[in-house]
């Protein structure tokens, strides 16, 4: 863990009615100095929204290395899903794709605006897909983002509904090509 990062523990009720997946996760995961609030909430969302068996999040940190910010693992270690956070490269993507046979990245539409103006109006070219949520719920919970969250997250149509604290959001879940 870097010097001067901030742990935050976190236990998140899922209740996936879309994919029949109910879990409680618990987990603890660093923040690093440089990483903003914003992007810490999209880690967590990510976590819980692509949960599955074998997946953590990249080791030594979000400034560390060039791994997925989160991955699954099968029982032999091999990568089965690469998933980014925000607005990776299109190098980066093709570099999952090469390396991996599912990569997502997770980011809100304020990013994703953002990310297609970078590129001429489009997104970058590779072979995954996008998971893109309102930016309103990633900055109602970065506004106050505890270093103990709990959550109860509900999928259910392709929307999310989230308690956090004393907060009910809500966002839609668009997943592009």
């Amino acid at each position: 863990m870097a010097q001067g990062s901030q742990v935050h523990h976190v236990e998140i009720q899922l209740s996936d009615t879309d994919s029949n997946h109910y879990a409680t996760l618990q987990f603890s995961t660093p923040r690093h100095p440089s990483e903003t609030s914003e992007r810490l909430v999209l880690r967590l969302l990510a976590y819980a929204l692509l949960h599955e068996e074998g997946m953590d999040f990249r080791k030594g940190g979000v400034s560390q290395g060039e791994d997925p910010d989160l991955s699954v693992h099968d029982l032999t270690g091999a990568l089965r899903h690469w998933i980014e956070i925000g607005t990776p490269t299109e190098e980066r993507l093709q570099k999952a794709a090469r390396h991996t046979p599912r990569v997502t990245v997770v980011t809100h539409d304020g990013l994703l605006r953002r990310w297609q103006a970078q590129h001429g109006g489009r997104l970058p070219d590779f072979d995954g897909e996008i998971l893109c949520l309102e930016a309103g719920l990633v900055e109602s919970l970065a506004r106050s983002l505890p270093r103990r969250l709990q959550w109860q997250m509900t999928i259910s149509g392709g929307m999310l509904y989230l308690d956090a604290e004393e907060q009910s959001l809500t966002s839609s879940l668009t997943f592009l090509p």
